[in-house]
Order: structure tokens, then sequence, then C-alpha cells
């Protein structure tokens, strides 16, 4: 039944979403002259052009038709004085306007030519006049409709031409026309002017660094050194507005670029705490989002006061800003509980106009954060997304790694649906995410639940072996080694020191990744209660990094596993990163992992990494390693 299931969904998906099953098939695309355009663009753009500082912006003004002939563009002449051709020019483009005439029709093609030949008489008045009155034609169909495309591409390349000649207001000035005509990202002037203010970002005054900025988050392209514009924020933001920092901050974000300077994050913190009460959703949502890309342990402080001041903020802003309020703890796994249940109601009210994207990040919050609220939120919000995922058939066909990390963090909270693990499982849509390569963590993870559902749950299709070989190579970390070519991070060398402090207690100690979907390997210990002695590892275990999960079966070898005299003790080190800061409770897949270890029979041992840290002698850590052994695995 279960089977039957799956396989209708998967058609109900195909039947609403064929295109986007073969959409590799084209081999060409029609661009919409407009491209590229979108709401966080323009609200940035409106900052700048509503500002009463002195931006190099391109307004909006009449085009002067005075020396304009009526029927120049009809019988065009190369002689004509660049004048008389850039008025002709503005009567072709007032003509197609008043008409909603196309100048692609066939009786401009002879003036589209002859004012591409000569554009580069233009002064650079007319070029900027040019450029402005492109945007007034009536919208092509594509930036490669004939005769529009020559012209856009003549004008880029004279425009490229003046950029070492031009003052830094000019190329502002004609890079605004360019965002303006909707183009900056397909012509080359734009980049090559932002190559040139690279150069001297450290020494723009403060309007032309945030409009430097913007065109950076227009082309989502770093200049050669982003740190300069740090260098200029730090000495200028008291100059700035909230909306522009928050400019800066959608440049910063775009580019993939942090801020390393603590006190100038100190400092966003600080204004935007400050300034709530009034912050619009879309500068709010970029401070969050390079916020949370730039914080680092020293400013946990001013994140949880963030966090606390945001709460009364949520019935205010919007579902999208609400959502990035919930992820601005992530990556230092800190988090106002209050805020996440608020957060979390305000969701649940308003599910139903959530995104495929959204319902991804929600889950993550929920997963990562591990929250139980007293109103019990998390649990219906949780059971309610996979029906509403039904229903998002389109997007999960545009976005399918979207739906198996939503798929991934919903196991996390305990909710497994077995018809849509099918889906996410079945080589068809594999194929479909992953167009043939190796699949993701998140189907690592997603195999591993459906094989300790078992076969009498879960009836769909698994990974094969041969994905899992190469995903237990790829996803899972080298296991330590103080000799080995890889350098031990923090939490690897507690692992190997609690080996070594171990090992004048217990032998047989092996490090295994007895779950690999998690990429850290664990200390084992197979102990005989009876005998009380430590016991080796069974000779036929699978080899590390295969990919296969090891059950008792494994680890004891097929005559001894069932002996319930017999433990299988996993050490597992919580590192900083596993527990939410300033909370008693685990990260949502640590949760997850020590009941998986449970359900396979395993006895997890949990240190933590402070703990370890606190003993200085060796001594001190065999006395405390007895301690915790004996508590948690009665050995």
């Amino acid at each position: 039944m279960m089977w039957t299931s799956v396989n209708c969904l998967w058609r109900s998906v195909g039947r609403q979403a064929p295109r986007l099953l073969y959409r590799n098939v084209r081999t060409s695309v029609i661009l919409p002259a407009k491209i590229f355009a979108d709401k966080e663009n323009q609200f940035a753009h409106s900052i700048l052009a509503e500002s009463l500082k002195p931006y190099h912006i391109l307004r909006p003004t009449d085009i002067p038709l005075e020396e304009a002939t009526t029927d120049g563009y009809l019988e065009p002449n190369r002689n004509l004085s660049p004048d008389a051709l850039h008025a002709n020019f503005l009567a072709l483009v007032q003509h197609c306007a008043g008409t909603d005439t196309q100048i692609s029709e066939p009786q401009f093609d002879a003036f589209a030519r002859v004012y591409c030949e000569q554009m580069h008489h233009l002064s650079d008045d007319q070029l900027l006049g040019t450029l402005r009155a492109l945007g007034q034609l009536p919208t092509p169909e594509s930036t490669k409709t004939r005769n529009y495309m020559e012209l856009w591409n003549t004008l880029d390349i004279e425009c490229c031409r003046r950029i070492e000649r031009w003052p830094t207001g000019q190329l502002l000035l004609v890079s605004d026309a360019w965002y303006q005509l909707g183009l900056a990202r397909i012509g080359e002037y734009v980049w090559l002017a932002l190559k040139k203010l690279g150069r001297k970002v450290r020494k723009l005054p403060p309007e032309q660094l945030v409009q430097s900025m913007f065109l950076c988050n227009l082309l989502r392209r770093p200049v050669f050194e982003m740190f300069d514009f740090e260098m200029n924020l730090a000495r200028c933001i008291d100059q700035m507005t909230l909306q522009e920092l928050g400019v800066m901050a959608m440049g910063f974000f775009k580019t993939q670029t942090q801020i390393r300077n603590p006190e100038l994050i100190d400092q966003l913190f600080a204004r935007l705490t400050r300034e709530l009460d009034t912050v619009e959703d879309i500068t709010l949502v970029s401070l969050l989002k390079v916020l949370r890309y730039s914080s680092k342990l020293p400013q946990v402080e001013p994140l949880i006061r963030l966090l606390r001041a945001l709460e009364p903020q949520v019935e205010r802003v919007s579902l999208l800003a609400c959502l990035h309020m919930a992820l601005l703890g992530c990556e230092l796994q800190t988090c106002d509980d209050r805020l996440i249940e608020r957060i979390l109601q305000r969701f649940e009210k308003e599910l139903d106009q959530a995104r495929l994207k959204d319902m991804e990040r929600i889950g993550l919050v929920m997963a990562l954060f591990n929250v139980e609220s007293e109103s019990g939120v998390e649990r219906r919000l949780a059971e309610r997304l996979p029906d509403l995922m039904r229903q998002r058939l389109d997007e999960i066909m545009r976005y399918p790694r979207c739906f198996s990390n939503c798929l991934q963090f919903l196991t996390m909270r305990g909710v497994y649906d077995v018809e849509l693990l099918g889906v996410a499982l079945e080589p068809r849509f594999l194929q479909h995410a992953y167009r043939g390569a190796l699949p993701g963590r998140e189907y690592f993870h997603l195999d591993g639940c459906a094989r300790l559902l078992g076969g009498d749950v879960y009836k769909g299709s698994l990974l094969t072996e041969k994905q899992l070989q190469q995903m237990g190579k790829l996803y899972t970390q080298y296991i330590p080694d103080r000799e080995g070519r890889f350098k031990l991070n923090k939490t690897d060398r507690i692992l190997v020191d609690i080996r070594d402090a171990a090992s004048d207690l217990y032998r047989h100690l092996s490090f295994k990744h007895i779950l690999p979907q998690y990429e850290r390997c664990d200390l084992v210990l197979c102990y005989d209660r009876r005998q009380q002695r430590a016991l080796p590892i069974a000779a036929d275990c699978p080899q590390d990094y295969s990919g296969v999960i090891l059950t008792r079966r494994h680890l004891l070898g097929a005559d001894s596993w069932h002996d319930e005299h017999l433990a299988t003790v996993i050490v597992v080190v919580a590192g900083w990163n596993n527990v939410i800061r300033d909370k008693d409770r685990h990260t949502g897949q640590l949760a997850m992992k020590l009941k998986q270890l449970k359900q396979l029979g395993h006895q997890p041992v949990v240190i933590y990494w402070h703990e370890w840290r606190e003993l200085e002698t060796s001594a001190d850590r065999q006395d405390f390693l007895k301690r915790r052994l004996r508590q948690a695995a009665r050995i």
C-alpha cells in the first residue's frame, strides 16, 4: 500500500512539473529585458534615490525633442552631426513609446545600424541620454531582441572605453543608468567600473561607498579586496543611517564576505538593537543575515541582547523577517526560547503562505535548537509540514534539495513520513535532484533513518551499496591520529585524550563511525560485565569509511551479540557546537544520534568538552572516566 502511495505521489509530481524535469534539454533561454529586478534591489535603490545626500542617481527627466525631426530616423544619414543624430534617436524613442511600437520593427534597422556605427562620436551627456532613452522604449521580448541588443551592446562597449577617463561620480552615475535599464549584470561596464572604484575604496566618502557596495550587491561579485569596504565603513558608520547600513549589509552578504572587525560587528549589533522599533523589513533582514554570517564567539553577548530585544517585534514585521530572527543564532547555537516560541506560533498561523524554502529554514530552527516549549507549537508545526509539502509539488520539483533537507530536519523532531521518505529516496527523484552526482549529506541521514525504521515500517527505496561506500569516504571525517597528516581540532584532541586516558584502564579501545551519517567518529568499548574485561571488536566488522551502520552484531560477532551481559559502550564527545549555549540541552542532531545509538542496543556515554577541559592530571581523567562509565554503562 505504501509503495502504491509513493508511485501515485511521484506520478502527480511528474504531471504537474514535466518541464522542470526536463529543463536541461533546452539549449537557449529567453530572458525578459527587465531581468534581475527584485524587491530587495528596488528597495535599496529607493534608499539612495530618496536620500538628500549627494548620491549619483540618474533622475527621470523628459527627453528634449526640440531638435528632433519627424522622419530623420526613417532616412538615416551618416553625415549628420552627433547632436542631430542623437536628436533623431530621441525622436525614434518618442515615437515607439507613444505608439507602443517595438524597436525591432524592420523600418528601424537602418537607423539602428547607423546610430551604432556613429555612437563613438557622442558626448558623455548624449551617451547618458541614450541610456536613459533606451529605458523608455516599450519592454522588448528579450535582451536579445533585434536592434535593441545591438544598441545596448554597442553602448556597453563605448561606456567601457571611457572608464579610465571618467571620474568617480560619472562612473557611479552611468552605472546607475545601467541598473535602471535592467542590464547591469548582463553588460561589462558596471563590473569594469567597479574594478576601478575598488582601487580607491578606502578613500571614498560615505555616499560613494554605499553606492559602490550597492553595485557589488547587484553583481554578487566582490572586488579585489572587500576588506577595504570594511575599513571605510568602520571609519564612517556614524555618518550613515540604518537604511544605508542595510545596503552595506546586502553587499557584504551577497558577495559572501564576512565582516572581520569585531568592533564593527558590535557597532552594528548596537545600532540595530537601538533602532528596532522603526527598522523596515528589508533593512532588518539584510542586517540579520550579515550579523549571522559574521558573528563569532566574542559576539555572543550582543547577540543575546539583540535576541531578547527582537521578541516584541515578532507581530510587527513580515514572516520572512521572523524567519531570519529565528536563524540569527544558528551559527553560534544560541537562541532565546521565548522568541523562538513566538516565531513558531506566528508560522503556525501563517503556514499556508510559507514557501518550501521557508519550511526548510524553520525546520532547521526547530531541529537545531531542539526546543520543547510549554505550548507544544513545535510539535504541531512539525506534524503539519508533511501534509503541506504534499501541496507544494511544483516547488519540490524546482527545489528538490529543499525538500530533502526539510525531511531531514523533520526526522530530528521525531516526524517520519514514510511516504515522503520513499519519494525522496526514489532513484528517479534522486537523479532529478543531483543529476547523477553523489547525493548530499542529507541523503546519508535519510537513508540511515529509513534503515533504522526497519522493513516492517519502511518499504521504499534505499541508497545503493556503492553510494553508501562513496558517501562513507566523502562525508565522514578521518579517524583522529596525533601522528596523522590531518590537523586535529579541539574536539578530536579531546577524543584522542580520552582514548589515551582510558587505555590504562581498558584494552581493545577503537575509533569507529557507528552511525556513518554523522561525520565524527566515536570511541568504542566492548565490555563483558561477568568477566569484567574489555573485548576486541569482531574480526568481520566492516572496514572504516564503508558507510555501514554498525550494530551489536557487527561489533560483537554473530555468536555473541545477543548476550545481554556484553555491553557495547560508545563514548561521544559533545563539543561546544553540540549543545545549545546557556541551555541544558543538546542540539537536535546530537539528540538524534544518542537516540539512534540506544535504538541499536548500544550504550552511549556523553562527555562534554568543558568537563574534560577542567581535568588537569591523568589521575583526575582516569577517575572521571571510571565514574562516568560506571554511572552510564554500569561497568
